[in-house]
């Protein structure tokens, strides 16, 4: 990967997926990704394509009176970005998500997404079952 294709921090499409996220912007988020991207949680070690993790990431913002990554970090190796951050929405029943989690993602040659794994305790998403979720 060129600089000039990762933009000028180099991982553009990292920054957009927090961004996007944190927003509601499914649109923004979708461009995130490379066409044929998977994506896989620890929870279920089911691999999904993008439309459906949107689809559960898309009711999180309804449902939220705000949306943030905290405490993020990031290593970079090659092609490879490790990010560590802690996603919380403030539910509109009165509940608050904190989801610490970790991501291992690997970029296409061209800088989008082409795969996520991502790692969490499962028993922290309790909260969203709760708001019916």
């Amino acid at each position: 990967m060129t600089e000039k294709t990762r933009g000028l921090n180099g991982y553009e499409a990292i920054d957009r997926m927090y961004t996007a996220t944190e927003d509601g912007d499914m649109e923004l988020l979708l461009t995130c990704f490379a066409s044929d991207a998977v994506v896989w949680h620890a929870d279920d070690e089911v691999e999904q394509d993008v439309d459906t993790c949107l689809q559960r990431i898309a009711q999180l913002g309804p449902a939220s009176s705000k949306v943030a990554y905290e405490d993020r970090r990031m290593t970079a190796v090659g092609q490879q970005v490790f990010l560590q951050h802690t996603l919380t929405a403030d539910l509109l029943t009165g509940s608050r998500l904190r989801l610490p989690a970790f991501m291992r993602v690997e970029l296409s040659p061209d800088g989008l997404i082409s795969r996520l794994e991502e790692y969490y305790d499962s028993r922290a998403t309790d909260v969203l079952a709760e708001a019916g979720l």
